[in-house]
C-alpha cells in the first residue's frame, strides 16, 4: 500500500492519528506515507509553546519527527483497519540540528523505518526547511499494544415511561414526560413532583417477587439486554457491574436494624443475589460513586476490555425512590416544587425519579450499526460535600480528557447529553465547564425533565437515549427549558433536532465533587 497525496489530510485529520493536541501538534499536513516512509509539513507559529525568542527549539523539532512517525503508523493502522496505537520514545540518537526555523518557516519531514524489531521501531528522520536539512536523527520508539474498540451491542432502559429502549424513545420523541404530581403518604405527607412506577407489576414477572424492588429493577433490566445480545454469562471473560446510589437502603425504613439487616443492604449483597440469577461466574464489581455512578461503570467497563481484562461487560444501575431517599433530598432544600426545569431561568430544583438501565459492551462488533464507546475520565472538584465547583474546571478536565482520549475536537462533537439537574448550582456551573471546553455553541439537552433524577441509573439512561439518538440521528429537546438562566449561555435543545450525527458527549456530576464524561460515536 503507498498512497501519494498532496496537502489533502489537514491536521484538523491528523489528529484523529497522533495523541496531541494544539499547542502540542507539530504536523499540518501529511504529504506521504506507505508502510516505510512518512512525509509531513509543518508551519512554525508564535502560539506553539516550543518557540523561544522567536526560534522552534531543538526540543521542538525532535518531537516535529516523534509525531511525523506517530502520524505515519497511524495512517496505515486506519487504512488497514486497525485499532492506532500508541507509542512513547525511548532513545534518542545522533541528534544533530543544523539551524534552528523561525516563525513562519514550513518544514518538511521526512521519516523512515529502518528495524522493527517486536514492539521497537527503529526510525531515521530529516527535516528540511527552504530544502536545507536543518535537523536528523535516529528515534527507538517503543510502540504500545492497541487496544481493542468497545461497541455497545444491547441496552435497555426501563422506566415509567417503558420497559424497552424503544419504548422509552419513542414516547420522548412524542414529548411525553413520566414526571407527575404524586399523592402517596407512604413518601411524603405533602404531595410532591416525581417519576415514579405505577406500582410493582409494572415489572410483570412473578419468577422476581422474592428479590427486592431495587433488584427486581436490575434483573428486569438485564434480561431484556441479554434478549438481543449473544453474551454468555457463564463466559469467564464476561464481567457485571451494578450501578447504584441508595441500592437498599429503603429497608431501613421497615426492618429493625441488625447485623442481617446491614448485610442484605450492603450493594455487593444484591450485585450477587443479581449475578447468581443470571449465572454469571466472575464476582461482580459495584460502581457507587454519587450521581456519575453510571457514567463511571461505562467508562470502568470500557478500560477493562481495552486492557484485555475481559471482552464482555454488562453494565446494569437502578434506583427507587423511597421516603429515606425523597426527604434527604428535601432536607438540601433541592427538591422543586413541580417538575423541574433544566438550565431555564426559572429552575428551582431537582425532580427525582425511578429506573433502570443495561448496557452490554464488548470487543465484538454485533452489526454495523453498534455505537462505540470511544472515551471517558473522570474527575473531583475538591471543593465541597455537596456543592459543585464554582468554576466548572474540574468537569472541563473531565471533558478535556475525554476529548484526547477520544482523538475529537470539540468541534466534532455534534450534541451533548449533560447531567443538567435544575439546580442553581449544577447547571451554572455545567455551563461554565462547556464554555472553558469550547462547546458552548455545541447543542446540548439534558433529560431530567422526562425521568427525573434516576440516581445510579441516570447515567446509563440518559447515555442509551444519547446512543439512540446517534442512531435515529434525531436530538431530544429538554423539557421543562424555556429562557437560559446560567451566566454562560450555552445552547440549549429546545425542539426536536434532526440531522447527521456521529460523536455524543455524555456528561454527569454529582456529590463530593465527583465529575465524570464519556463519548460516543458512530462508525
Amino acid at each position: 500500500m503507498a498512497l501519494n497525496f498532496t496537502n489533502k489530510m489537514l491536521q484538523k485529520d491528523i489528529l484523529s492519528l497522533i495523541p496531541h493536541r494544539p499547542p502540542f501538534v507539530l504536523v499540518d499536513r501529511l504529504l506521504r506515507c506507505d508502510e516505510h516512509c512518512t512525509q509531513t509539513t509543518f508551519q512554525v507559529t508564535d502560539e506553539n509553546i516550543l518557540i523561544v525568542n522567536g526560534e522552534f527549539t531543538e526540543a521542538g523539532l525532535m518531537e516535529n519527527i516523534a509525531q511525523t512517525a506517530a502520524a505515519g503508523a497511524g495512517y496505515v493502522a486506519m487504512m488497514e483497519n486497525k485499532p492506532i496505537a500508541g507509542g512513547y520514545i525511548a532513545a534518542v540518537k545522533n541528534f544533530v540540528v543544523f539551524d534552528l526555523p523561525k516563525i513562519n518557516d514550513e518544514l518538511v519531514t521526512e521519516v523512515k523505518i529502518e528495524e522493527q524489531l517486536f514492539d521497537m521501531t527503529v526510525i531515521s528522520g530529516t527535516v528540511t526547511c527552504n530544502a536545507k536539512i536543518i535537523a536528523q536523527c535516529e528515534m527507538n520508539i517503543f510502540v504500545k499494544k492497541a487496544v481493542p474498540d468497545v461497541f455497545i451491542v444491547s441496552d435497555n432502559i426501563l422506566s415509567p415511561l417503558g420497559s424497552t429502549t424503544f419504548e422509552n424513545f419513542a414516547r420522548l420523541k412524542e414529548g411525553v414526560s413520566g414526571i407527575r404530581e404524586c399523592h402517596d403518604t407512604a413518601l411524603a405527607d405533602e404531595p410532591f413532583y416525581a417519576s415514579l412506577f405505577a406500582d410493582k407489576n409494572d415489572l410483570k414477572d412473578d419468577s422476581i417477587d422474592e428479590y427486592t424492588k431495587f433488584e427486581q429493577l436490575l434483573i428486569a433490566s438485564i434480561k431484556d439486554a441479554l434478549k438481543s445480545s449473544s453474551i454468555d454469562t457463564g463466559d469467564e471473560r464476561t464481567l457485571l457491574i451494578i450501578s447504584s446510589t441508595k441500592g437498599n437502603i429503603s429497608l431501613l425504613e421497615t426492618e429493625k436494624n441488625s447485623p442481617a439487616l446491614q448485610k442484605r443492604i450492603a450493594l455487593h449483597t444484591s450485585a450477587k443475589l443479581v449475578a447468581a440469577y443470571f449465572g454469571f461466574i466472575n464476582q461482580p464489581l459495584v460502581i457507587s460513586n454519587a450521581c456519575i455512578s453510571g457514567v463511571m461503570a461505562i467508562i470502568t467497563g470500557m478500560r477493562l476490555i481495552q486492557a484485555g481484562r475481559y471482552s464482555n461487560v454488562v453494565i446494569a444501575g437502578a434506583d427507587a425512590i423511597s421516603k429515606f431517599v425523597l426527604s434527604g433530598f428535601q432536607s438540601f432544600q433541592a427538591v422543586s416544587p413541580r417538575a423541574c426545569r433544566p438550565f431555564d431561568v426559572n429552575r428551582d430544583g431537582i425532580t427525582l425519579g425511578e429506573g433502570a438501565a443495561t448496557i452490554v459492551l464488548s470487543s465484538r462488533q454485533n452489526d454495523s450499526t453498534d455505537i462505540k464507546v470511544m472515551g471517558g475520565a473522570v474527575s473531583n472538584d475538591a471543593n465541597h460535600i455537596s456543592a459543585p465547583s464554582r468554576t466548572g474546571e474540574e468537569l472541563n478536565y473531565a471533558i478535556t480528557k475525554t476529548l484526547d482520549d477520544a482523538h475529537v475536537l470539540p468541534c466534532d462533537v455534534d450534541f451533548i447529553s449533560a447531567h443538567g439537574t435544575a439546580t442553581l448550582y449544577n447547571d451554572e456551573m455545567e455551563a461554565k465547564a462547556l464554555t472553558l471546553a469550547n462547546l458552548q455553541t455545541i447543542p446540548v439537552n439534558s433529560l431530567k425533565g422526562y425521568y427525573g433524577h434516576t440516581l445510579g441509573a441516570a447515567g446509563l439512561i440518559e447515555s442509551i437515549i444519547s446512543i439512540q439518538s446517534l442512531k435515529e440521528n434525531m436530538i431530544i429537546p429538554t423539557a421543562g427549558f424555556q429562557k437560559t438562566g446560567t451566566p454562560d449561555p450555552i445552547n440549549i435543545c429546545t425542539d426536536l433536532l434532526t440531522g447527521k450525527f456521529k460523536n455524543c458527549l455524555k456528561t454527569a456530576s454529582g456529590f463530593g465533587g465527583c465529575n465524570a464524561a464519556v463519548l460516543f460515536s458512530k462508525q
